[in-house]
């Protein structure tokens, strides 16, 4: 297992869905409804990045996490693990929502043996006590991330419908070393950009 010299790699961890029971999960299928534009092809931020960062330079990894529809926390460490020795020296994580709440919990037990450049959090659900399906992602803590990254962003938009706003204060208060990223009008960033993000990973 190699990684590209002389590369910057950011990995992006997505996000998903997790339920408490396979019956919640069946509820769920039967009851959400389907929204047709969804169905339709749609560019997403992460390939934007790709776009926007050259390959000459950047490595942006878009792995698909396993059964992203009903994530089990279990299932996702695994295939997390898989892909830590392909880090080199110079990676930046991000996840976003489910991904973000993946990324704490790892964090927060298994210490990186080299520390990453900087770590990314998007819309990331703490313990959400309006939300009873949170699955197995459901954070109990976020303190000491900052051993496994020099920096460590949070992102979280005040009309967020998915995440609640009050969710970004939790991760304040055990990260009080993060960088804060407050927006208006931005939802659950879902868009098909993401400028700001990418002006994070621009830096030195």
């Amino acid at each position: 297992m190699t990684h590209p010299a002389n590369k910057k790699q950011i990995l992006i961890v997505h996000g998903g869905e997790s339920f408490n029971s396979y019956a919640s999960y069946l509820h769920a299928l039967k009851t959400q409804p389907v929204d047709y534009d969804r169905l339709k092809p749609r560019k997403r931020w992460s390939s934007w990045l790709a776009e926007k960062l050259p390959s000459t330079g950047y490595d942006v990894l878009t792995p698909t996490f396993p059964n992203g529809r009903n994530a089990n926390y279990d299932e996702w460490k695994i295939y997390f693990e898989k892909l830590v020795p392909f880090l080199g020296d110079n990676v930046q994580l991000v996840g976003h929502s489910l991904g973000a709440m993946f990324l704490s919990i790892y964090l927060h037990n298994h210490v990186l043996a080299t520390p990453v450049q900087r770590l990314i959090l998007i819309s990331g659900c703490y313990d959400d006590e309006t939300n009873e399906e949170l699955g197995s992602f459901k954070v109990g803590s976020a303190q000491g991330l900052e051993k496994s990254a020099q920096e460590i962003h949070l992102l979280h938009s005040k009309e967020d419908p998915v995440v609640p706003f009050s969710e970004l204060a939790k991760f304040q208060a055990d990260i009080p070393s993060a960088i804060s990223h407050v927006f208006e009008d931005r939802g659950h960033f879902n868009d098909e950009t993401f400028p700001e993000l990418l002006n994070i990973l621009k830096q030195k």
